[in-house]
């Protein structure tokens, strides 16, 4: 009966050191190209998003030149097929394969091409000076500006939207689309950016599709 004691305690103290161990950058990547594949793939039960194209970057793009167009966080397509039906070159990058194939698919079927890439934003060479217009909606933002700058051609845009600081209340969202009160504003104008749209509104967001606050911007490279 002791040795069996013995063990057991063991077996517990073994369980419990593993289970104490953060996952590595590489599993950490692995679980998030699982989640988001069955979010934006429709097999998440209960996760809801907006499957039109993104208002902010339709009405961002009206009026312009179509030229070559970088959708960060693409996910299952929406506005990267949106842009390549506005005449937009676009190529759209993100770590979760299935909803990429997805789009794909759907480019297709909307008879119009679309480039992609299986990688995360922070593996991507953005380049420089390649690209007329830069989207990260609700994928983030805030950690390229540098990036975004040299990858833009002058005159070319980036559109961000995400969550403000206030959505938080109450729900959990990724710290990479959550922004503080002009944080975006401040961090592109202060990069040489011309800010030309800039809000933070109530509005229903484009994931989880419940009204909070978010934040919009669109910049502009001199």
């Amino acid at each position: 009966m002791k040795a069996f004691v013995v063990s057991l305690l063991l077996l517990l103290g073994a369980w419990g050191s593993a289970a104490a161990q953060q996952p590595t950058p590489q599993q950490q990547t692995e679980l998030e190209r699982q989640r988001w594949n069955k979010v934006l793939t429709g097999k998440q039960p209960g996760y809801v998003f907006n499957q039109e194209p993104n208002a902010l970057l339709a009405e961002s793009i009206k009026g312009r030149t179509p030229g070559t167009a970088l959708d960060v966080g693409m996910g299952q397509g929406r506005n990267a097929i949106y842009l390549a039906t506005q005449g937009w070159d676009v190529t759209g990058i993100d770590i979760a394969d299935q909803a990429v194939a997805l789009a794909q698919e759907k480019a297709k079927q909307a008879h119009v091409t679309i480039h992609t890439a299986l990688q995360s934003d922070a593996d991507y060479d953005f380049g420089t000076n390649r690209w007329d217009l830069v989207a990260f909606i609700y994928a983030g933002g805030r950690r390229y500006v540098e990036k975004v700058r040299q990858s833009l051609r002058p005159g070319g845009i980036v559109v961000i939207e995400g969550f403000h600081r206030d959505a938080t209340q109450g729900r959990r969202i990724g710290e990479d689309v959550v922004f503080d009160t002009d944080e975006l504003k401040k961090l592109y104008a202060a990069a040489g950016f011309k800010i030309l749209r800039y809000e933070e509104p109530e509005g229903i967001g484009d994931f989880g599709m419940q009204r909070v606050r978010l934040v919009k911007l669109v910049a502009q490279k001199p």
